[in-house]
């Protein structure tokens, strides 16, 4: 049976936690205002609420710890503003904490420490059905999404914590799932101290520190809301500066509709930017942070190809970080005097989309790449080729001009290796008693989806 069938009629008992890890279907993306009451809290805000139709639900933004059966739980108050029949939480397909009627306009949401406080805090959302005894319609769905967050912030102001701690997929052995938080300050260290639930420091550049937790440190840290944690940081100007915030979890956004909520809040697919991110990363990579939150990592983990799960794109021209390429290209300028000179004025990286509208091929590329360059030439004056007609360019030639094999290794490395199709380009300037050439080359790696494109010049003594 299908769980909207459930999630109405309420004959699904909670469900049991079977795991200890987070549940995998992902947080929902941002709905239209013409379909939802949609509200989103500052870190300050005591309430959150949402309008629709008849009803008024609005939420304690704080959520407290309390326990229950033996069990601690997160407990989360809310108010609506008619009398409430019927009361139900869940997830996808599967029920999810629960949900109680408390007083005739009052309920709450109970989640429970361990495997489904872990999932709700990673990002998922809490979908909420709602029944009233009064009112049109009396049928809602709310949605809520609940995260960690610091507040209540004393000390120096020269040391900033910031206020989000993010959900992040960094690879620890069997653990994935980090939270990770920042600190800026300009400091030589930064040292956290709290009774338990001490985040792992680390420096990102001159000013910046990650603050990293696995759940279990998180968990510690929000329960109990009441404990700060203490910031210290030995300024690199000298003498200390100190701050202290609460960690706490918190109810940050709130909608509301009438409407099928899986219609309304689709779980979303694998995103094109993340989906490249995440495969352009070096082999051995770990810390994947750089992509996207968890639940946007983890939807791209096992899709192989990504015209199954997104709509097809546009040929675009996605920039890549070419700094790897620097050395060689460096390798490549050397030699030039008086008699010759040559060398490579500039060189870029770019990624094709991986589901695209139409096939791509090196002249839709050079066609792109001349589009986002006023100062390329005309492509129709170059030459298409492949891998083995590059030594036509004496970019990729072994000659007292510079060592081509090398460059071209260097490329293969970053782009990995395989077929290339490639333009190329060799044009004369103007150069008094002597002669000068523009020189280029675009090449496209099919393969990797990954493009090249370098700038050059070379010239010699009349």
């Amino acid at each position: 049976m299908h769980f909207r069938t459930l999630g109405l009629t309420g004959l699904l008992a909670l469900a049991t936690a079977a795991c200890s890890g987070p549940v995998s279907d992902p947080a929902s993306p941002q709905v239209s205002e013409e379909s939802t009451g949609t509200t989103t809290a500052a870190a300050t805000a005591e309430r959150i609420s949402a309008t629709e139709a008849s009803l008024q639900l609005s939420f304690e933004t704080l959520g407290t710890f309390e326990t229950r059966n033996g069990v601690r739980m997160l407990v989360l108050h809310a108010t609506a503003n008619r009398y409430l029949n019927y009361v139900f939480s869940y997830v996808p397909d599967d029920a999810f904490g629960q949900a109680n009627i408390i007083s005739e306009r009052r309920l709450e949401v109970l989640l429970p420490e361990g495997h489904e406080l872990n999932s709700i805090l990673a990002g998922l959302p809490l979908f909420i059905t709602v029944n009233t005894n009064t009112g049109t319609p009396t049928h809602y769905t709310a949605k809520i999404e609940v995260a960690p967050r610091f507040y209540d912030f004393r000390g120096a102001t020269n040391l900033w914590v910031e206020e989000a701690v993010t959900p992040r997929y960094v690879v620890d052995g069997l653990e994935s799932l980090m939270y990770r938080g920042s600190a800026d300050v300009a400091a030589t260290s930064l040292n956290v101290t709290a009774p338990d639930g001490i985040p792992t420091v680390s420096r990102v550049d001159a000013d910046t520190f990650n603050l990293d937790w696995r759940y279990n440190a998180l968990y510690q840290a929000i329960d109990p809301h009441t404990q700060a944690l203490t910031f210290t940081a030995a300024l690199t100007a000298g003498g200390t500066a100190q701050k202290t915030g609460r960690l706490v979890a918190r109810v940050t956004s709130l909608a509301l509709t009438t409407s099928d909520a899986y219609d309304v809040w689709p779980s979303p697919n694998c995103q094109p930017a993340v989906y490249d991110c995440f495969h352009n990363q070096p082999a051995g990579t770990t810390d994947f942070s750089a992509c996207g939150t968890y639940r946007e990592v983890t939807r791209c983990l096992y899709v192989t190809n990504l015209c199954d799960v997104s709509q097809p794109q546009p040929l675009s021209l996605s920039v890549l970080d070419s700094a790897s390429l620097a050395p060689a290209v460096a390798t490549w300028n050397l030699g030039s005097n008086n008699g010759a000179w040559h060398g490579i004025n500039s060189y870029s990286a770019y990624r094709t989309p991986a589901c695209p509208t139409t096939p791509t091929t090196i002249q839709s590329v050079v066609t792109k790449v001349a589009e986002q360059d006023q100062g390329f030439p005309d492509v129709t004056a170059g030459t298409y080729t492949n891998r083995a007609g590059l030594a036509q360019s004496i970019l990729f030639m072994n000659n007292y001009y510079g060592d081509g094999t090398a460059l071209l290794q260097a490329i293969d490395a970053f782009a990995g290796g395989g077929d290339i199709q490639a333009w190329l380009y060799t044009g004369g300037v103007s150069c008094h008693n002597c002669h000068e050439f523009d020189t280029r080359a675009v090449l496209y790696y099919p393969a990797s989806r990954k493009v090249v494109v370098l700038n050059g010049y070379y010239g010699y003594d009349s």
